[in-house]
């Protein structure tokens, strides 16, 4: 106590520089406010003027609403505020003392008969708080995570949050459980059931100017806390002490009966007076137990009373069954708090134990399993206080446990959203990040090599755009559980991406090699996978790096694992690719070129090439195919080889299409004002376009737009496009025939073809792929095959033209069997508009 009063003399000295403190007053009796005569009172205004009178500081209050009280602390116009609940977020924000002066929990107060018993019964109820306060602010949160419409009604003091009530403008009440004793009856309202968020109380000031006095109340806190008779106690058991009763009789009015009826009649009516009080206080005294015993059976902390000396339980709270599902009897039995305890915690807990009687007070944390099984995280407060056990006098450890399972489950949600993908479980970019650290921490350790590769989806936005994400959910997931089968138990997969994994691999099998190992990856991505009733084949386009040869940090494995990744893709995929040093260049060129093409339609850069297509024989001109080019300003032309890859990829081909639609029709339309005779124009559509809605108003508008007749545009599709999603096709496909346009299979015979799907197709022409055409002279077996497709181009009545007619014996041989059309460098090259016409008599 020397010690405590010494420090608490230097801290004064330190403060005494302004004597005068400005204390924050708002109404919150018994904890603080005015009293009938004005004057400031309640326990927080008696302990501070317990200690301003020794300290000799002059308090100067200053009343306010709570809100209001807040706002000048924060600004400096008040020193001290006190009754201030110690939130997270007002830790931040303002300076407090160590000490609690106590602790409070917010109660709800209903009109007799609501028959509330919990808070989720709150459920659609109006509920009227203190404005700005923690009620607040928790009961918002909670409606949020549990899905609760409740309405809160702010009010800016604590009697008008009661009085709201009666005024029919909240069904209940919530205030803190000081308040709530003392005025709650005087609205009409009782306590219910109902409990939560137990906060400590203590004076705070806006941080870096009280930091003496807030050390000062420390001192004293520390010192009248355990000290009988000291101000703190006088001051709470004043605040604690339930709302008077009646009072006693006047001594005046039993002066006037004393002397009218004489002694007897004195006696008498003393005797009716003393039994009357004694039933008064008999009441009084049932009553503040039973309002005792509500506070604990309904409070969210449990208390507890040990023997010091064995640790032998001696009493518990009621609320432990509700709370912990264990009635007090269970829980008084000598032995059962440890057989509660988590195996992994009972050593430590026991060692605490000892450790207590010397430090006289702790708070530990522990586990324990409740009375239905489940496991629970306990915050458990002990002290050491004198005491009287059945007579004996010795030391008692009271305590409380406070359960912290909800917020320790809500910090494992948060570090499993922080590190784990919610789709598929798998680590996700941050956790594999550090475990690609510790894997090289181990690696440099150890010398052996390590895998990192990379796993991109080939194509997998299509899956989301034509099935839908759940469907594509379902894939991800399947994906997920393949990689996971194929590696060990140390290595890691993890998602990193919308269609991109990562595999860490600890042990490479470096007895078969890489080969080995990546196409028995990728041989597993292409399993089917049942979605929507369909059997779904996914490929990926992999790319792998090695510690140490292409890295020996996070960065560069993975910097090197994407640049290997991004060459199988560049190549269509469902490959693999180990990387090699040239790739960044190439990738870098890869990047400036995909950036130059995203502005190339608007700088203008997109030209249309021009081919004829002739009847062979007559050499009279049928239709012109446009094709795109691109003069880009530094490279000048780029092959279409090159960029319409990559535009597909990308995306951007869909502009591009629509690009190519309007300036072919436009031309064609130049032509005809020229004067020229071209009957068709033919354009390439991309895959894209038969999954957009737009296509088939697009193309009315451009040709409306350009006064052309539909059946002078010709679309040319490919036979994968239409086959590879051929309901959708087939519909879009139709509703381009009922414009008018015609319809061409591009490239045919080059692949495999469902020839009973393409009698469904509303096709006018089949355009011979090229590939064949050129081995005519060569291969028995193209002549064949382009025997049959003259013959099914016959047989379905659909027109013919021969692609990549480059050499006469190639012209003579497809008259011969009866193909009249062709195109190809021996016909005509593709040209400008201004030359694709000159050796034509167009």
């Amino acid at each position: 106590m020397i010690v405590l009063l010494a420090v608490t003399l230097c801290l004064t000295a330190g403060a005494g520089a302004d004597t005068t403190v400005r204390v924050g007053l708002y109404e919150n009796v018994p904890k603080v406010g005015t009293g009938d005569d004005g004057a400031a009172g309640g326990v927080f205004v008696d302990l501070l003027e317990a200690i301003a009178r020794r300290e000799h500081w002059r308090l100067e209050y200053v009343a306010c609403e709570w809100s209001a009280c807040l706002e000048a602390l924060e600004a400096g116009e008040i020193d001290l505020m006190p009754d201030v609940a110690l939130t997270p977020e007002r830790r931040e924000s303002l300076a407090h003392h160590s000490t609690p002066v106590a602790h409070a929990w917010s109660q709800v107060l209903a009109p007799v008969g609501a028959g509330l018993d919990r808070i989720e019964a709150l459920d659609g109820h109006r509920l009227a708080v203190l404005e700005g306060s923690v009620q607040s602010d928790y009961l918002q949160e909670y409606a949020r995570d549990e899905g609760l419409d409740w309405t809160l009604v702010p009010r800016p003091d604590m009697e008008s949050v009661l009085a709201s009530v009666a005024a029919g403008e909240a069904d209940v009440a919530i205030t803190n459980n000081f308040y709530a004793r003392r005025h709650a009856r005087q609205h009409g309202l009782v306590e219910t059931p109902i409990t939560f968020d137990q906060v400590g109380l203590y004076y705070a000031a806006a941080p870096g100017r009280q930091e003496d006095r807030l050390a000062v109340i420390d001192a004293y806190l520390e010192l009248w806390k355990g000290e009988a008779g000291s101000p703190y106690e006088r001051a709470m058991s004043q605040a604690l002490e339930p709302p008077s009763g009646e009072g006693p009789i006047p001594t005046w009015g039993w002066a006037g009966l004393a002397a009218a009826g004489g002694v007897a009649l004195a006696l008498a009516l003393m005797t009716v007076w003393l039994r009357r009080t004694v039933r008064v206080r008999t009441q009084a005294l049932r009553e503040a137990n039973q309002r005792l015993e509500h506070l604990l059976d309904s409070g969210p902390v449990v208390l507890y009373q040990l023997n010091a000396l064995d640790f032998t339980p001696l009493w518990v709270s009621g609320n432990l069954e509700r709370l912990f599902g264990f009635d007090a009897e269970t829980a008084l039995r000598p032995g059962w708090w440890e057989q509660q305890i988590h195996p992994e915690d009972r050593p430590t807990a026991l060692r605490e134990n000892r450790r207590l009687l010397e430090e006289r007070h702790m708070v530990r944390e522990l586990r324990l399993f409740d009375g239905w099984g489940r496991l629970r995280h306990i915050r458990d407060e002990m002290r050491v206080v004198s005491g009287n056990n059945q007579g004996q006098r010795g030391p008692e450890v009271v305590g409380s446990w406070t359960d912290m399972t909800a917020s320790m489950e809500q910090k494992e949600a948060l570090r499993q959203m922080a590190h784990y993908d919610a789709r598929t479980g798998l680590p996700n970019r941050v956790l594999l990040h550090d475990r690609l650290g510790h894997t090289l921490e181990r690696a440099l350790a150890d010398g052996q090599a390590r895998w990192v590769v990379l796993v991109d989806l080939d194509r997998f936005r299509n899956v989301n755009e034509t099935l839908g994400t759940s469907a594509g959910d379902r894939v991800l997931e399947g994906i997920a559980d393949r990689l996971g089968r194929l590696l060990g138990p140390q290595d890691t997969v993890s998602r990193v991406g919308a269609d991109e994994f990562c595999l860490i691999v600890e042990k490479p099998p470096l007895d078969r090699g890489a080969e080995a190992f990546v196409e028995r990856l990728l041989e597993a991505l292409r399993e089917p996978c049942a979605v929507g009733g369909r059997a779904l084949v996914t490929t990926a386009s992999v790319g792998l790096a090695t510690f140490p040869e292409h890295g020996t940090t996070r960065d560069e494995l993975l910097a090197a694992a994407e640049l290997a990744m991004a060459a199988s893709r560049g190549v269509g995929g469902d490959t693999w690719h180990v990387y090699e040093p040239g790739m960044g260049a190439q990738t870098e060129q890869r990047l400036f070129l995909e950036n130059d093409l995203r502005s190339a339609i608007a700088n203008d850069e997109l030209l249309l090439y021009f081919q004829p297509q002739l009847e062979m024989e007559s050499e009279r001109l049928v239709g012109v195919e446009a094709l795109v080019r691109w003069r880009h300003p530094q490279r000048g032309m780029v092959s279409p080889a090159e960029f319409v890859p990559l535009a597909e990829e990308t995306g951007m081909i869909q502009a591009i299409d629509r690009w190519v639609l309007d300036a072919a029709c436009a031309q064609l339309a130049r032509w005809d004002q020229e004067g020229r005779d071209v009957p068709t124009v033919a354009v390439n559509l991309s895959a894209r376009e038969l999954h957009d809605e737009t296509l088939v108003a697009t193309i009315a508008g451009i040709l409306e737009h350009h006064g052309l007749a539909p059946e002078r545009l010709e679309l040319e599709l490919t036979e994968t496009m239409m086959m590879e999603q051929p309901e959708r096709a087939l519909a879009v496909l139709h509703r381009l025939e009922t414009l008018g346009v015609t319809l061409a299979m591009d490239d045919f015979g080059a692949g495999y073809s469902n020839l009973a799907h393409l009698r469904r197709l509303p096709l006018r022409r089949l355009k011979i792929d090229q590939s064949l055409v050129r081995d005519i002279g060569h291969s028995r077996n193209n002549e064949s095959i382009i025997r049959a497709i003259i013959a099914l181009a016959d047989a379905l009545g659909l027109d013919l033209i021969a692609e990549g007619v480059e050499e006469p014996g190639q012209r003579a041989f497809l008259l011969n069997e009866g193909c009249r059309f062709g195109q190809g460098y021996l016909l005509g090259r593709p040209a400008p508009a201004d030359n694709a016409l000159e050796d034509i008599g167009a």
